[in-house]
């Protein structure tokens, strides 16, 4: 039996970390501009948080990912009211 070592677990992910950086850039671009190329980024950029938001935190292990989890999911709603506000600006 070989042994290969400790996997320790982190508390979070870069990956966790960059789908909420992600969802947290396209909140602030969508909450600035309304119109224009800045909207289709920001929308882009809040697309791409929601998408990194449901692979990363599929199964959340531990409190603090579960905190994440639920901070995620408030941003994602927010994002979505965003979002309809630019468009139907």
């Amino acid at each position: 039996m070989t042994h290969t070592g400790d996997n320790s677990r982190r508390i979070t992910t870069p990956g966790q970390l960059a789908a909420l950086g992600l969802l947290l850039a396209g909140i602030a671009v969508l909450a600035r501009w309304h119109e224009g190329p800045a909207l289709w980024g920001g929308a882009l950029l809040g697309i791409a948080g929601v998408g990194g938001y449901f692979v990363q935190f599929d199964t959340p292990r531990g409190l603090v990912q579960w905190l994440l989890a639920a901070v995620g999911l408030c941003m994602v709603f927010m994002f979505g009211l965003q979002l309809l506000i630019g468009v139907f600006a």
